[in-house]
């Protein structure tokens, strides 16, 4: 039996611009090697000149699913060019396109523009082409080295159903990740669509996990500003293998271990931590041989996997309810609880009193109304008969009384009252919070480390936003 392959071997099919489904961090992409397939012979020689990385590898090469005569009808925009001719029932749709970076030698930032189907798709040259099933490449050792994909991927505008058939014993027996273009309508003639794709990926073992990418076309192109939502046309989906299913088609134990850390890491890459994690689980049940162990845990991307695991073993137990009738009871409690206390009442300070003759003035008691009023008479009086005494009386009066002698004044403090939250009786009395969340756990620090500084931060607003509902830590 040949030596296992240590590195992720990603096929991608549709590799126009060097464009590829799988990728990592760059301290990562040694381990990663990628094999291209293009059909326009004339674009796959000039990557061929181009290409600069030895990871890269490019093939030109027309998959189906058998080997046969075909066409390939390159487009106007020759990213949509196919083996399938474009269907003119959607020329009139279009789409919004958000373009940023280096295009045709110019930089764009934030650039949109309508892609119109029966423009861009529009054909403008129809070229006759050998189909070859990848299947039929792979047993006559095409592919460099003879390496056969862990990672398949596919963007061929239509045809990924009848690559897959044509290469289905391929991707039975070492696949076990498939990311590919799926339609939700027929952009293209006689296309199958993704449920055609799902069934297929079905039936080998592999289960949906999401989408990478989703786009909305519409058949109305109206102007700015009469725009929302349009129909959902075309995307990229996503499967894995069955941990299961890995298990039916590895030949030994070592390549059981092997495969499920594969597996492992491409799941990382997508972002899906807690299913990465069950398959190391898986992968050290396989009890592989030491030596391949250590062979292994000498590259970066499968030690990533270890420091992981021993991450997750250091964290605490905390985990949101389960019961979600208990969640409720626990909450009611802590309310119930609140209630019962005292509830803080705030005394103002008091006002200053208003003017005697102010219409907003409110009432006074007895006492201060008829002090008031005297006052009133007092200053009509000065009025008709003093009237500069009644103008220094009157400004005496709105400015107050003078303020005390600096030795007689009391020591006041510099910080000011502090106002207690006004509150309805019916609101708990108090809040019980939790322990302050530490910005970063051991998880999210390993993440980090290695580059994927983004999915830290993903696992970090999810543990945020859940762990005040850990149990007996409700607020």
């Amino acid at each position: 039996m040949p030596e296992l392959e240590d590195r992720i071997i990603a096929h991608h099919i549709g590799g126009r611009g060097f464009g590829v489904a799988f990728n990592c961090p760059p301290n990562l992409a040694k381990h990663v090697v990628h094999i291209l397939y293009e059909a326009d012979e004339t674009c796959a020689r000039k990557m061929i000149e181009e290409n600069k990385n030895d990871n890269f590898h490019i093939l030109p090469y027309c998959l189906g699913e058998h080997d046969q005569p075909g066409k390939i009808f390159i487009t106007k925009n020759a990213y949509a060019s196919s083996n399938l001719e474009p269907n003119s029932d959607y020329s009139k749709y279009y789409c919004e396109l958000h373009l940023d970076g280096e295009v045709d030698g110019v930089m764009l930032q934030n650039a949109v523009y309508d892609v119109v189907y029966g423009n861009d798709n529009s054909v403008v040259e129809v070229r006759d082409v050998d189909i070859r099933a990848l299947d039929s490449l792979m047993k006559a050792g095409e592919a460099p080295f003879g390496l056969a994909p862990d990672f398949l991927s596919l963007d061929t505008q239509g045809s990924e159903l009848n690559i897959l058939k044509g290469g289905a014993q391929t991707f039975h027996d070492h696949c076990v990740s498939l990311a590919t273009e799926v339609e939700f309508h027929p952009m293209y003639k006689g296309q199958p669509l993704f449920s055609a794709i799902f069934d297929f990926a079905l039936r080998h073992g592999f289960h949906f996990v999401g989408f990478t990418y989703l786009q909305e076309i519409s058949p109305n192109r109206l102007p700015l500003g009469a725009r929302a939502k349009g129909v959902l046309a075309f995307g990229d989906a996503l499967f894995f293998r069955n941990i299961d299913s890995v298990r039916s088609i590895a030949r030994s134990q070592n390549q059981l271990y092997l495969m499920l850390l594969k597996l492992a890491f491409i799941a990382l890459n997508f972002g899906y931590l807690e299913f990465a994690l069950q398959a190391i689980d898986a992968a050290d049940d396989a009890k592989p041989d030491v030596n391949l162990r250590h062979r292994l845990l000498a590259r970066d991307c499968y030690r990533l996997l270890y420091e992981l695991k021993k991450a997750v073993g250091e964290l605490p137990a905390h985990f949101p309810h389960f019961d979600r009738s208990k969640m409720v009871a626990e909450r009611k409690a802590v309310l119930d609880s609140a209630r019962s206390q005292p509830i803080p009442v705030e005394h103002p300070a008091p006002a200053p009193p208003a003017p005697a003759f102010s219409a907003s003035a409110s009432p006074a008691p007895a006492a201060s109304r008829a002090q008031s009023e005297w006052q009133n008479q007092r200053i009509r009086y000065l009025i008709f008969t003093n009237p500069p005494a009644a103008i220094a009386k009157l400004i005496r009066h709105f400015r107050g009384p003078p303020p005390a002698p600096a030795e007689l004044a009391p020591a006041t403090s510099t910080t000011p009252p502090i106002a207690l939250p006004v509150r309805d009786a019916s609101e708990p009395a108090a809040v019980l919070v939790s322990p302050p969340s530490p910005h970063s756990t051991s998880v999210e620090a390993v993440l980090a480390s290695y580059g994927y500084v983004w999915w830290a931060d993903v696992v970090r607003q999810r543990r945020k936003s859940a762990e005040h509902c850990v149990p007996g830590r409700m607020y």
